[in-house]
This record gives structure tokens, sequence and C-alpha cells, in this order.
């Protein structure tokens, strides 16, 4: 009963805090999609895209090993290593703009040294800050994490208004300005925090190579577990610009930002808790972590499935009416997008549970598999001529399906180990 209570508090912690930051998001909201096109926004997914992907691996994962560690200099250490990775991460993507070659190209925008510069500054700021958020998951401070969140929310939504003329410049860049000084903001408030709560130890290079070696795992399969289920997520922007345009791109991006990003990061304020709760006790108490993990899926299960259906009814509608004539058409994406938003809410708080119990290659195949399912389904839509809106169902069902797919390996995995308990 304690823990279940302990359980429950941090959740509703974590919860309230991302809540409160997506509102301020999305208040905001309905004067952006009024200052900035839909291409702009079209400009803005393929810098927040590119972003995610290179944030799946920039670290080699092993932040993931952070709340696994019980040894403070070892934590040190991990952080160490995780940053030393992105800070080269992001010094080569500088280095390749000099040479004109740039992740951009893939999406049909030309390759500057501007544009390649700002995705190495909103790198460098959300890669500290991802490295960072698994400290705090670590300490349990997850106070510090809400506080962080409502501190993006604010610098992003007040700097994205304020550099609202300097996109006649640029397609897109008061947005992308915007979102990398949120992320700089929002990492100065938690790295000043973990200033006042750890005492820096001597760095080793001996600890350091010993603790890459104990953690290989992460580095060998859960950096590209990560780096393809970014890819799984962020292909069907990459496709809707090349197959479909900027602008069908802008509608998509503001249906997933506005319904899509709220249900990951409510469901990600479940999972750290989660996280640090299996962490715990998978060794020793599987059962109890089975019982959670049931509990968890049924729980919500309850809940999502009446609101995405309501959601679902409404959204063209309330598209119009929030965000403007111009928007209705992102609300029938939401439409379409359903069934996947409904697996998302199912399945996202208890997602990782397959690097908690060492099944790295189980989630790299299961990876591999939902990036080949989305991205072959959506090519073959548009070989086959079917519009934005078919390619976009496409997607939606094939990433669904992978959802509860993951839900059921998660399942099979922790009644394996509670076997060999037994």
């Amino acid at each position: 009963m304690k823990i279940k209570s302990k359980f429950i508090n941090r959740v509703l912690v974590l919860l309230t805090g991302n809540t409160v930051a997506q509102l301020i998001i999305f208040a905001s909201s309905p004067i952006l999609t009024r200052i900035y096109r839909p291409e702009d926004f079209g400009v803005f997914s393929v810098y927040t895209s590119l972003l995610t992907i290179l944030l799946s691996f920039s670290s080699l994962c092993l932040e993931k090993a952070i709340p696994l560690e019980e040894n403070n200099k070892n934590t040190f250490h991990l952080i160490m290593i995780s940053l030393f990775m992105i800070t080269v991460c992001c010094t080569i993507n500088i280095i390749f703009s000099f040479f004109h070659l740039s992740l951009f190209q893939l999406y049909g925008i030309e390759s500057t040294l501007v544009n390649a510069s700002l995705l190495s500054c909103g790198l460098f700021f959300a890669g500290i800050y991802q490295v960072m958020n698994y400290w705090l998951v670590k300490e349990e401070k997850f106070k510090g994490i809400t506080h962080s969140k409502l501190v993006q929310s604010i610098s992003n939504v007040g700097s994205q208004f304020s550099l609202a003329p300097i996109n006649h410049y640029t397609p897109g860049i008061g947005l992308v300005v915007g979102d990398v000084i949120g992320r700089a903001v929002s990492l100065a408030f938690i790295w000043k925090f973990y200033l006042k709560q750890i005492d820096f130890p001597k760095f080793s290079m001996r600890r350091a190579r010993f603790l890459f070696y104990k953690y290989k795992r992460f580095a060998q399969y859960s950096t590209w577990s990560t780096l393809l289920s970014a890819l799984s997520m962020q292909m069907i922007f990459l496709l809707l610009m090349r197959l479909y345009g900027s602008e069908a791109t802008g509608y998509f991006s503001m249906a997933f930002k506005t319904i899509g990003l709220p249900i990951t990061l409510v469901g990600a304020s479940i999972s750290q808790v989660f996280y640090s709760e299996v962490a715990q006790r998978i060794s020793d108490e599987p059962a109890k972590v089975m019982k959670l993990y049931k509990r968890i899926i049924m729980r919500i299960a309850m809940f999502g499935i009446p609101s995405i259906a309501i959601l679902s009814f409404t959204a063209p509608d309330l598209f119009r009416f929030v965000f403007g004539e111009e928007w209705l058409v992102s609300g029938e994406y939401v439409r379409l997008m359903s069934f996947m938003f409904l697996a998302q809410v199912n399945i996202i708080p208890v997602s990782q549970i397959l690097y908690l119990i060492g099944k790295q290659r189980t989630q790299l195949l299961w990876d591999l598999l939902r990036l080949v399912l989305t991205s072959s389904g959506v090519l073959l839509i548009f070989m086959l001529g079917g519009t934005a809106n078919t390619a976009i169902l496409t997607f939606s069902i094939c990433m669904g399906t992978s959802y509860y797919v993951l839900a059921l390996l998660g399942y099979l995995a922790i009644k394996s180990i509670e076997r060999r308990r037994d």
C-alpha cells in the first residue's frame, strides 16, 4: 500500500507539472498559428525531427544506466561520458556544414551554416538536459523535472512570439530559434539544480573505461534501438515532406504536436516513475512488477478509449475553432491518427520495460520491424497513387499495432523472470 501511494504521488507530481507546461504551449498555439504559416511549421517540424533523431544516439544511451548505478562516483562518470559524446556529435554536425553536407538536405532544405548551427545548439542543450533528467529520476527529484518543463515552456513560447518578425527572412526561423532558447533556459535551470546537489569527484579515465564496458549493452543495442525508435516516429515527416510537400507536413506537424506531444509527455511522466520502481524491484520482486505493469495498462485504457473516441469525433471542428479555418486539415489528420494516439496513451507509460530487464536485443528487433513496417506502408500508398490522408491513416495503423506488440513482448519478458524466480 505504501509503494502504491508513493508511486501515485510521484506520478501526480510529474503529471501536474507537465500538464501545466503543455497548457502554456496549447494556449499559445492559436496565436502562433495566426502569425506563422503552415510552411513555417513544416520547416520547424524538419528541425525537431532531425533533433529527435540525433538525440537518440548522441550519448550512446549511457544515460539510461544512471538510475541503475548506486555509486555516486560512477554516476558522475556516466554523466561526463554522456556529455562528451554529445559534444562530439554537435561538433561533427558543424564541421559537415562547412562542406555543405547536412541532414536538412534529406528533406529538400538547403544546407547552411545557420541551420546546422541551430541544430547543433538545440542538440547540445537537449542532449545534456536528457542526461540530467535521468539523474533526477535516479535521485527521485521529480519536482526538479516538472519545474524545468515549466521553465522550458514559458521561455520557448515567449521567444517564438518575440522572434516572429525575423521569420520573414527565412521560413520557420523564428520557431526554431525560439525552441533553441527554450531548451537553453531549461538546461540552465536544471544544471544549477544539479550543482547544488552534488560534489564533483576527480575524473578517472580508468573508471570511465570500466563503466563503458560494464554498460556496453546500452551502447551496442540500446543506441541502435533508440535510433530506430526515433526514426520510426520521425520518418513520417521526411516522407511527407518529400512525397507530399511542406504544406501537408505542416498540417501533420500541428496535429502531431497538439495531440501527440501531450500524450507522449503524460506517458513519459508515468514512465519515469515506472522506470525508477522497476529498476529497484525487477530482480527481487518480479511479481510486483508484473502487477504494476498490468495495472497501468488497464487503468489507462479505461480512461484512454473514451477520451480518444471523443477527440476523434470532434477534432476537425475543434482545430478550426481554436487555430483558424486554415487548420481544419490538421483536425482531420488527428482523426486519421486516433488509433495510434490510443496505443500511445496506453503503452508509452510502460514502453521501457525491455530496457530494464536486459532485453535490449528484443527491443532492437522490435524497433527495426516497426521502422520497416511504417515506412514501407507509407511508401506503398504513395506508389499506388494514394493521398496524404491515406498515407497518414496507414502510418497510424502500423504504428498503433506495433505498440500493442511491444506490450505483449514486455508481458512475456516479465513472465519469464517470474518463472525463473519460482
